[in-house]
C-alpha cells in the first residue's frame, strides 16, 4: 500500500510539472530567491564557522561562559552547551546540524544527542524577530511577551524530557586531549562539507515551495490553503496566515507562531538531511516539535482571556 502512495503522488507531481509548468517555474524562482537572498547569507558563515570549531575542538573555548547555567538546566556535558547555544541563536537546522556533528566526531554520545534534538533545533531570533512579528504580524516594536514565551517553551521541554534520557557524561578533562591544529586540508574540507550541506537545504526549500505553489491549483478556502502551506514550507505559508483578513490578530498570532515552532516538512527534511551518517532519528526532533507547536499555540490563545496579557505584545 506505501509503495502504490508512492507511486501515485511521484506520477501525480510528474504531471503537474507537465501541464503546469509555469506554476512550477513560479515556486522554482521563489524557493531559489529564498536560499539565495535569506538562507545562504545568513546560515553559510555559521555552517563554516561550526565546522572549522567542531573540527579542532575550539568549540569548547565558548563553553565556559553558557555551561554553569546549562549544565545546571538540563544536566549535560560541556561540550553539549556548544549546541544549546547554536540551536537557539543560529536556527532551523544548525541545532541539529551541530548536535549531529559532536555525535559524528565522538564528542557527545548518540543518546545524549538525541536528547538534545528534541529542543536544540528552532527558529532563530532574527528571523522570528524580524520577519515574523515586525514584517508579517505587523507589530510596531518587538512583543518581548511573545519572544520569550516562544523562545522558553523549548527550554522548558528540554528541562522536562530530561529524566527520561539515560547518558553519561565525560569529564571535560579527557576532552581537552582532543584538540587539533587548524590546517588547509581540514579548512577545505569544512568549507566543502558547509556548501554541500547549503545545496541542499536550498534543494529541499525549492522543492517544497514548488509544493505550496501547486497546492495553491487547489479548490480550497485561503484559510484550509494556508495552513497545508504553512505544514509544507513555514515562510510560504507564513505569508499567507498573515495575509488572512477573516482572521483575527490573536488567531494570526496564534497560527504563525505555531508554524514557525513546527518548521513544517521542509524543515523535517532539512534536519532529516543533516542526520545522516549518525544514528539520531528525525522522529525525535518532530515528537519535540509536535509538542512545542501545540503549547505556542495554546498558550497564544489564552491571551483572549488576560486582557492585560493580551496588552504586552
Amino acid at each position: 500500500m506505501k509503495k502504490i502512495l508512492i507511486i501515485l503522488g511521484a506520477s501525480s507531481l510528474i504531471l503537474l510539472l507537465f501541464t503546469h509548468p509555469g506554476t512550477a517555474a513560479s515556486g522554482c524562482s521563489l524557493g531559489l530567491r529564498l536560499w539565495y537572498t535569506a538562507v545562504l547569507p545568513s546560515l553559510l558563515p555559521f555552517l563554516i564557522f561550526s565546522n572549522l570549531m567542531v573540527a579542532t575542538g575550539l568549540f569548547r573555548c565558548l563553553t565556559p561562559v553558557c555551561a554553569p547555567l546549562l549544565k545546571g538546566l538540563f544536566g549535560i556535558s560541556d561540550d553539549s552547551c556548544y549546541s544549546v547555544l547554536l540551536g537557539f541563536l543560529c536556527g532551523f537546522p544548525m541545532g541539529a546540524k551541530v548536535v549531529a556533528d559532536l555525535v559524528r566526531e565522538g564528542h557527545i554520545s548518540p543518546e545524549e544527542g538525541s536528547y538534545l534534538l528534541g529542543f536544540c533545533n528552532n527558529v532563530s531570533p532574527a528571523f522570528f524577530l524580524n520577519y515574523i512579528c515586525l514584517t508579517k504580524l505587523g507589530y510596531a516594536s518587538v512583543p518581548w511577551l511573545l519572544v520569550l514565551l516562544f523562545y522558553a517553551l523549548p527550554l522548558i521541554y528540554g528541562m522536562i524530557t530530561r529524566p527520561f534520557y539515560h547518558f553519561h557524561i565525560q569529564s571535560a578533562e579527557k576532552k581537552q586531549a582532543s584538540l587539533h591544529r587548524l590546517d588547509f586540508p581540514m579548512l577545505d574540507a569544512c568549507m566543502m562539507d558547509a556548501f554541500s550541506t547549503i545545496t541542499r537545504l536550498g534543494g529541499y526549500i525549492i522543492l517544497f515551495t514548488i509544493l505550496v505553489q501547486f497546492l495553491m491549483l487547489l479548490p480550497l478556502p485561503p484559510f484550509p490553503l494556508a495552513f497545508l502551506s504553512i505544514l509544507m514550507e513555514i515562510s510560504c505559508g507564513i505569508d499567507q496566515i498573515a495575509a488572512l483578513t477573516a482572521v483575527s490578530p490573536l488567531s494570526r498570532t496564534a497560527l504563525v507562531c505555531t508554524g514557525a515552532a513546527l518548521g513544517g516538512l521542509c524543515i523535517c527534511a532539512q534536519t532529516q538531511s543533516v542526520l545522516s551518517g549518525t544514528p539520531l532519528q528525525v522522529g525525535t526532533w518532530l515528537k519535540g516539535r509536535i509538542t512545542i507547536a501545540v503549547l505556542v499555540f495554546l498558550l497564544v490563545q489564552l491571551a483572549a482571556a488576560a486582557p492585560a496579557l493580551r496588552g504586552c505584545w
